[in-house]
């Protein structure tokens, strides 16, 4: 009987060991990540813009470039995902480059100015002009977010000129570009 008795009780004590299934177990797991700055541009910055005569009568430039076709600005649509993206766009001369010898009092170089003006968030624009006349790229920062809207970046070219005002422009064909960069503020 005693043999029965401490069966009982070990097989007892086994269960009262055995931890209760009742029981809850919590806790936490953090989740994280990051978002990179970035600027894209959802229509591409490329595109043309057509002077057409660059001369007036009498041979100096038109410095309002009256002879275009299809305006002078062309507009972008570029989403940056930062606070203060920087605007940058540099303005490359218009050269004729079969005029190699350019005497005295002509000219086969026109100079203009670029001007990049940035749609903001909070409703302001912020214009950056780079003139073909000097070397290198003018870069501003916007100095908000930019306007979630369809054509938020515009580029417009106007104010012909020449290094000497009363230059003949060189018959020809005259070509430049623009270079226009966006880029996150990190």
């Amino acid at each position: 009987m005693n043999k029965l008795l401490l069966s009982a009780l070990v097989i007892g004590s086994a269960f009262a060991t055995t931890p209760a299934f009742a029981q809850s177990a919590s806790g936490s797991v953090d989740v994280t990540g990051t978002v990179g700055a970035r600027c894209s541009a959802v229509t591409p910055i490329t595109g043309s813009i057509t002077l057409g005569e660059l001369a007036k009568a009498d041979g100096t430039v038109d410095p309002s470039f009256a002879g275009n076709t299809g305006g002078l600005s062309r507009s972008f649509t570029v989403k940056c995902n930062g606070a203060n993206p920087k605007i940058s766009v540099d303005a490359k001369p218009l050269v004729n480059a079969a005029a190699t010898n350019s005497p005295n009092g002509y000219t086969n170089t026109v100079h203009y100015t670029a001007t990049l003006v940035a749609m903001g968030a909070k409703g302001g624009t912020t214009p950056v002009a780079d003139q073909s006349l000097s070397s290198g790229a003018t870069t501003g920062q916007v100095g908000d977010r930019f306007a979630a809207v369809s054509n938020n970046v515009t580029l417009t070219v106007g104010s012909g000129m020449t290094a000497d005002s009363t230059a003949i422009l060189d018959a020809g064909t005259y070509a430049g570009k623009v270079e226009i960069t966006i880029a996150p503020t990190a």
